[in-house]
């Protein structure tokens, strides 16, 4: 709108999924990370109580952040984001099954909205969706399919309740199977903003004053590492996403394995 319509414009990146490559942080993405956080940390409660497996879903229709951040903070066991399609088979059966033989009754499995499976395990691991499943799914302007249409929370659960070796392998270890979803949904939009949102969303709004004050236009504050600093909107708003070689991605990785060796040794 800026370039084209030669308006008057000063962008401050608000979004809670993070996905904006201009900015460390947008103002809303910790508060969510937060409410997510302690929802697991909530049902984790109930897991452990009632011996169950819960599959949670968390915002993130392309970009993982929110997933990411609030599973590692929570302590989930199992966490799928978009940029690493997962396998059924590899990255959530076996994990579960190497779990309840180390001992472990309950299990979180932490999952964007926009997580899926990779062809091969699409193809091999589920029973209940299909390739043809996902290219019926609705379209975005770009033409690609909205996965957050799938509700992959439910497909894994339903999944995980068609496996009998997956169900065999609990009662072998004394543990009654049982899965359930949860979809945060747009809970995660509620509830009180955190100390950090507060005082970034003031400071964003005090350079942004600041920007229009010297007719600066066509440019969005950005955070820099704690500076709030000032680039050109074309830039800002370019997608961000998790990438394969974030100290993030391997966190996780080591987290799961940590996780179902534990109780061995």
């Amino acid at each position: 709108m800026c370039k084209y319509s030669k308006a008057n414009v000063i962008g401050c990146p608000k979004t809670i999924d993070n996905d904006l490559a201009g900015t460390h942080y947008t103002f809303g993405f910790w508060s969510a990370v937060q409410l997510a956080s302690n929802a697991m940390d909530n049902l984790t409660t109930t897991a452990r109580s009632h011996q169950r497996v819960f599959v949670v879903e968390v915002m993130g229709r392309d970009a993982g952040f929110l997933t990411m951040y609030s599973g590692i903070s929570a302590g989930a066991d199992i966490i799928l984001v978009p940029e690493s399609p997962f396998s059924l088979e590899k990255d959530v059966i076996d994990v579960l099954k190497k779990r309840v033989n180390a001992g472990y009754k309950y299990h979180i499995i932490a999952t964007s909205e926009g997580a899926y499976p990779n062809s091969e395990s699409l193809k091999k691991d589920f029973k209940t969706i299909s390739k043809e499943s996902i290219d019926k799914l609705p379209k975005d302007t770009y033409g690609n399919p909205l996965l957050v249409k799938l509700n992959i929370s439910k497909i894994i659960v339903d999944e995980l309740n068609l496996r009998e070796d997956l169900k065999k392998e609990f009662q072998n270890n004394g543990v009654d199977f049982e899965c359930r979803s949860v979809v945060l949904g747009h809970t995660m939009r509620a509830g009180t903003p955190n100390s950090f949102d507060r005082i970034l969303g003031l400071r964003f709004g005090l350079a942004a004053m600041k920007l229009v004050l010297e007719g600066n236009f066509g440019n969005m504050v950005s955070l820099q590492g704690n500076k709030i600093e000032t680039i050109p909107l074309s830039e800002g708003v370019k997608k961000k996403y998790i990438t394969s070689d974030s100290d993030k991605m391997e966190l996780r990785d080591l987290l799961v394995k940590i996780r179902y060796l534990s109780k061995q040794t």
